[in-house]
């Protein structure tokens, strides 16, 4: 799952290099609007239900439309679906498809092929790790989880070739933004059916978005732009090449500074090594915000933690800043993340959550431990795992501790299995944690904290917070459901119940005449409306 993937394993692929310097260009590339994007890794499968992992999301995007997609602002925009209408009660969408949609072999794109892959796609035996994106569907979970055999009971039917209908379980306000997902890209099912490893091989490759896949190898994946796509006019790029750094070439970075690709950064988590940039390309390297956190998770239940001055105290007399990595975080959701008009961290600033205070930190301690019976703060470990960089976030959190607080602390390296469990069974006072979005909603991170999240190792959980969780989940309306969102966000925060720490970015290098590429809000790279100036 990549939520766990990318936020738990790869902390290290968070940092992003800032320097200064001259632009280069790719001549030959501009000439042919061919764009080269440098990857450290490159996909085995491009089955859309199968994916988790960014630079085959990436891949994925550009081969596969959906019903929706998403715009450079984070808002879904109709796709293969060109209309939708809402049942009085909120439950059933219907879907009005495009007639000119075609599949790559030239077969138009039915209504019956969205039924066949979201049922293909929730298959108990599939055990497709995004599954739970199609569980606002009715009856989709109950099928997903075997306890419903006939897949005809699913909310999902194909009245005609291009009428879809949808019903759900519940009302759910953000359901269209869920459509741009991976999991609910339509498959070709002749193709699917007859051949199970279909999706592994360009010659049983039937895709049907703004690119064609042209060639797959080892080293290299091009798409080639598609004619048949109902929207080619939008399409600028003739050709994307997606590959590895050539034999001699260290790494993406140095594939950039050698002129070799375009772009590097953003899908597949892919670090910048700034000892390969030189002067001439130091200035094309920015930081891009995607949707995940990075915080440290209190045990709530545990003296002397279960007191929320004590809690406040340890997050304010933190040096954000200082740690390096990623942007400053004072809240939940990440920058971005779509609000009602314009990213929620735009409209709704983390910083009147609280401040970093050292003065008013050590007050607050002081009071803290007065109520516990303590003159001084025990010392405690933080438990994390051992991949990436967690050891020196911590060393520098502990560093702030010691100086602003006079508290010690320490460091307990687990394995991933040994900190999951100890998470879930609350065996910790302080854990490394964070969250990625699975899709692009305040809700996706905000609802990890309710009663009923299966991903909620936290210990807290409020039924006034789950009431607002549910509120927003029922509200149309974009800006009354991001005032509810904020309500909720301030809650978790007002309660400390957890130390927000930073938002993740990427470090990117782009050739400047590249415009409108960028990375999505989930770190994979949005290209297909790409072009050069």
């Amino acid at each position: 799952m990549k939520r766990l993937l990318y936020i738990f394993l790869a902390v290290g692929l968070m940092m992003s290099v800032t320097l200064t310097g001259e632009t280069g260009s790719s001549y030959a590339a501009q000439a042919n609007k061919v764009l080269r994007i440098g990857l450290g890794s490159l996909p085995e499968v491009l089955d859309p239900a199968v994916i988790a992992d960014d630079s085959s999301v990436t891949v994925v995007k550009g081969l596969f439309e959906g019903l929706v997609r998403l715009n450079a602002a984070g808002q879904a925009v109709p796709a293969i679906a060109k209309a939708w209408t809402l049942s009085n009660d909120g439950l059933t969408y219907t879907f009005t498809l495009r007639s000119d949609a075609k599949w790559s072999n030239g077969q138009q794109v039915v209504a019956s092929d969205f039924e066949y892959a979201w049922k293909r796609a929730l298959a108990p035996e599939a055990k497709h790790v995004y599954a739970f994106n199609m569980y606002m569907i009715n009856n989709a979970q109950n099928y997903n989880e075997g306890i419903l055999k006939d897949a005809a009971k699913i909310g999902v039917k194909a009245l005609s070739k291009t009428t879809l209908q949808v019903t759900l379980k519940e009302k759910s306000s953000y359901f269209i933004q869920l459509l741009a997902e991976s999991i609910y890209l339509p498959v070709y099912p002749k193709t699917a059916k007859a051949n199970s490893k279909w999706a592994t091989d360009i010659k049983s490759m039937v895709t049907n978005g703004p690119f064609k896949l042209k060639q797959w190898s080892y080293k290299e994946i091009i798409l080639g732009k598609n004619p048949d796509y109902y929207a080619a006019k939008e399409i600028k790029l003739s050709e994307v090449r997606l590959h590895l750094p050539k034999a001699g070439t260290a790494n993406p970075t140095a594939a950039f500074v050698n002129k070799e690709v375009d772009w590097v950064g953003g899908g597949g988590q892919e670090i910048l090594d700034s000892s390969s940039i030189d002067y001439r390309t130091s200035k094309l390297t920015y930081e891009a915000p995607y949707a995940s956190n990075y915080y440290y998770q209190f045990n709530l239940n545990k003296a002397p933690f279960k007191n929320l001055k004590i809690r406040k105290a340890l997050a304010m007399a933190v040096d954000r800043e200082g740690l390096r990595y990623g942007t400053p975080a004072f809240g939940v959701v990440p920058p971005s993340i779509h609000g009602a008009k314009l990213n929620f961290r735009s409209e709704v600033s983390d910083k009147a959550y609280f401040k970093e205070d050292a003065t008013m930190a050590k007050a607050l301690l002081e009071e803290g431990l007065r109520e516990e019976g303590l003159t001084t703060l025990p010392e405690f470990k933080i438990i994390m795992n051992d991949e990436g960089d967690h050891a020196s976030i911590a060393e520098s959190v502990i560093s702030d501790w010691k100086e602003k607080l006079g508290i010690q602390a320490s460091i307990e390296v687990q394995s991933w299995p040994e900190l999951m469990d100890n998470r879930v069974n609350q065996n910790f006072s302080v854990a490394r944690a964070g969250w990625g979005a699975d899709f692009n909603d305040p809700a996706s991170m905000l609802e990890l904290f309710t009663s009923w999240s299966p991903d909620n190792d936290s210990g807290w959980s409020d039924e006034w917070y789950d009431a607002y969780i549910k509120e927003a989940r029922q509200t149309s309306d974009p800006v009354i459901r991001m005032q509810i969102y904020t309500k909720a966000e301030k809650m978790l925060i007002d309660q400390m119940v957890i130390l927000p720490l930073f938002y993740c970015v990427s470090g990117v290098l782009h050739n400047p005449s590249i415009q409108n590429v960028y990375v999505d809000y989930d770190g994979s790279i949005a290209f297909t409306r790409g072009f050069w100036m």
